[in-house]
């Protein structure tokens, strides 16, 4: 779902490098924005969240398509405005997750959406799965359950938060099988733009709401501010890195943010690591690594 713009004046090792720091730099940069979410939880609602973070990435994509002049309203618009509601709720859950739970959970939960797709998209494109996938699949689950387990036997540590991730990964996978179907007669932007309109949609309506509304204190439009700013660049970043190595590559990198949401959440707010959680997640990565780099490899990121 990014643009791809090719950069031949540069030796292919210093692209390879370049590319490489681009996918690392969005990696950290979407993690301070799960930072930032954390933070002005206190002072915004997810509605406002929401909003404010699709309102800026409609206005820079608007900005961006006519700099390149890229036709945003896209063909296929049932499957765009589908994809737009199941992109949107993903992005809603997860949010949920990052306040409720640890940020190394709520995002190793979150990558587990390679699964998902691997899953579904028999089901909605050409796609098949081979041995190498369904092996990358079960480990998964293993993973996810050992990320779940509480520490006693029989048992699973579920929070809301455990299961907004879960719901955001179902979401993020069912959206990434939707884009493959639309992404051969779609600017990879479109997909895109249609989300982020979505969300402005979806998250207007409880702001008419009294227990939410629309007046937020001035921290919080600070915060709001910076929920934009750190989402709009960590795009870019990613957009970037895409004009210089393969999205395979890019989708491994991003997955960085799982690593600096760890560090993150133990440094600013003392979020413990057990066992079961960093070896759960360290079948997750194996995994979802597995079905992005290996044969018929999944959708990179979203």
């Amino acid at each position: 779902m990014k643009t791809v713009s090719a950069h031949n004046s540069l030796p292919a090792a210093s692209s390879i490098f370049y590319g490489a720091a681009l996918a690392v730099l969005a990696a950290f940069l979407f993690s301070c924005l799960n930072v930032v979410i954390r933070f002005s939880d206190p002072y915004l609602t997810i509605w406002h969240m929401m909003f404010g973070r699709s309102l800026f990435g409609t206005i820079f994509l608007l900005l961006l398509a006519r700099s390149t002049g890229v036709r945003l309203a896209g063909r296929n618009r049932r499957t765009l405005i589908l994809l737009s509601l199941t992109g949107t709720a993903g992005i809603l859950c997860l949010t949920l997750a990052l306040l409720r739970i640890p940020l190394f959970q709520a995002l190793i939960l979150f990558y587990t959406y390679p699964v998902v797709a691997a899953l579904i998209s028999p089901w909605l494109t050409s796609d098949s799965n081979s041995l190498w996938n369904w092996a990358c699949i079960v480990l998964a689950f293993i993973g996810t359950a050992l990320t779940l387990w509480s520490g006693q036997y029989g048992t699973l540590g579920l929070d809301t938060g455990h299961i907004a991730a879960l719901a955001a990964s179902a979401c993020m996978g069912l959206t990434m099988t939707l884009v493959r179907r639309v992404s051969g007669v779609n600017s990879s932007l479109t997909p895109i733009f249609y989300i982020s309109v979505m969300g402005m949609l979806v998250s207007l309506v409880p702001l008419f709401h009294p227990n939410v509304g629309f007046s937020i204190p001035l921290p919080g439009l600070a915060w709001l501010l910076a929920i934009g700013l750190f989402a709009v660049l960590a795009h870019i970043a990613t957009n970037k890195a895409l004009g210089y190595i393969a999205s395979a590559k890019v989708g491994s990198i991003s997955m960085l943010e799982v690593i600096f949401g760890a560090i993150f959440g133990y440094v600013l707010f003392s979020e413990p690591l057990g066992w079961s959680t960093m070896g759960g997640g360290a079948l997750i990565i194996m995994a979802a690594l597995g079905l992005i780099q290996g044969p018929g490899r999944m959708p990179a990121s979203s």
